[in-house]
């Protein structure tokens, strides 16, 4: 299951860009609707749940949802603006294993400032951890995508992916466990020159293979 919303983005590339995933089969929901479902069916029938969205509104009934999806061991991959979801929970942080502080939504002035981002930008990607089954058959590449600057990264996390961009934080996707879960945060994936770029399209579907076993 992908869920967005809360966020533009070109859907007919994303749609190419998910299509062209081998061994995949998947569905959209757009937000509020995913998080209705979550909270009335559990999203048993996904093996993993990819969240695209930005999306803000969450009643305590679909946090306690989306914990116990956590707690019996749902796979969850987060991708490029899902980071700047919901800035009034706190708890999500702990479940991505990151934050974007976003001037807008998050209410107090964070210790070190807000988080910044660049459009439009090349990012040279490092793998951080060579062997790992998501990074497989990659080597360090180079995206025209959009850098996120001053995130918190989690140090429990195992990082994946990260740059030396001047504008970007130096980690940009990691695996970790929260519940019984495990998660995984790819920062990059704004655009059409992203969801065509065969290294993204390799991470992303390694991504969803790792997770789905």
């Amino acid at each position: 299951m992908v869920v967005t919303g809360g966020h533009d983005f070109d859907r007919q590339a994303f749609a190419g860009l998910f299509d062209s995933l081998e061994q995949i089969v998947w569905e959209e929901l757009v937000q509020p609707k995913a998080n209705q479902l979550m909270l009335e069916t559990g999203f048993e029938q996904y093996d993993v749940l990819a969240f695209y969205d930005m999306f803000q509104e969450i009643s305590n009934d679909e946090q306690a949802a989306f914990l116990k999806l956590l707690e019996q061991g749902k796979p969850m991959l987060f991708l490029h603006h899902a980071l700047v979801s919901y800035q009034e929970w706190d708890e999500f942080q702990n479940i991505v294993g990151g934050r974007y502080y976003d001037q807008e939504r998050y209410k107090n002035t964070p210790e070190n400032g807000f988080s910044t981002y660049l459009h439009d930008t090349n990012i040279p990607v490092r793998l951080l951890a060579p062997e790992h089954p998501v990074t497989s058959g990659l080597k360090d590449f180079t995206l025209f995508d959009e850098v996120y600057g001053n995130t918190w990264v989690s140090p429990d996390v195992t990082p994946l992916l990260g740059t030396n961009h001047r504008e970007s934080s130096p980690i940009i996707g990691w695996e970790h466990t929260y519940g019984a879960s495990k998660v995984i945060y790819l920062q990059p994936g704004h655009g059409k020159s992203s969801y065509e770029n065969p290294n993204y399209r390799r991470l992303l579907q390694n991504a969803l293979l790792y997770l789905s076993k």
